[in-house]
């Protein structure tokens, strides 16, 4: 008995391999719970927005966006040059790298706006 089903197991191979394959398939397309839904408000603008699955309360998460923002923005702790190019012209000059200057320009001032007079 367990020959033959293995014979009728390795001969019907492609038709089980076919069949899981599309079972993954449909599932994966069709019935895979999903992060992002589709959302539609009071003003008739749709789009697709992730799901987020957290204990925490709106004004925690609030407290959080903002912290974050505030690092993004706070210059504080970071220093004069940050991000910035830190080798001078004078040491390029030093190592016989020359850079093209820009050439000085003097513009017109312009005059104050009556408004402030």
């Amino acid at each position: 008995m367990d020959k033959l089903l293995l014979r009728n197991i390795n001969n019907a191979k492609w038709v089980i391999g076919g069949i899981a394959i599309a079972h993954a398939t449909w599932w994966v397309c069709l019935t895979k719970p999903k992060l992002e839904t589709e959302v539609f408000g009071w003003d008739g603008n749709g789009g697709k927005m992730l799901k987020i699955i957290t204990d925490l309360t709106d004004e925690e998460m609030a407290r959080l966006k903002y912290a974050r923002r505030l690092a993004w923005h706070w210059r504080g702790a970071r220093q004069l040059g940050y991000g910035k190019e830190t080798i001078s012209d004078q040491e390029l000059s030093d190592r016989g790298i020359t850079l093209p200057q820009e050439p000085y320009v003097e513009y017109m001032k312009r005059p104050p706006h009556d408004k402030y007079l």
